[in-house]
């Protein structure tokens, strides 16, 4: 899905009293949340706030890689349980590096 169409939601690791169902925990879920998924979690980005959907192209992209920055270094998600929810975006599938698992290319080369 496009980011504009995803909302990020975790539940930093260190807030399990608060929340021990989903602590430590990362879901990229479709915008909007019809179904109300995202409550589950204690913090949320990506399409569910107004700004990202006026930021120009580059910025939205470089938010989302501080999000996932965020959820790993702040909040102790696991980095490649972040990386697997992650891959439901396609700006960060053809952003990662090519050789990563689950990479993909926006405009995939041309084969001879």
């Amino acid at each position: 899905m496009k980011q504009l169409e995803a909302i990020i939601a975790w539940t930093p690791a260190r807030w399990a009293d608060l929340r021990p169902e989903t602590a430590g925990q990362v879901a990229v879920l479709p915008h909007p949340d019809t179904q109300g998924a995202a409550r589950r979690f204690m913090m949320r980005a990506g399409a569910s706030a107004a700004a990202l959907h006026a930021m120009p192209e580059a910025q939205r992209i470089a938010a989302l890689f501080v999000a996932f920055n965020t959820l790993v270094v702040r909040d102790g998600i696991d980095p490649q349980a972040a990386h697997r929810a992650f891959l439901a975006i396609d700006e960060y599938r053809y952003r990662i590096a090519p050789d990563t698992e689950g990479a993909e290319f926006e405009d995939p080369p041309e084969e001879d």
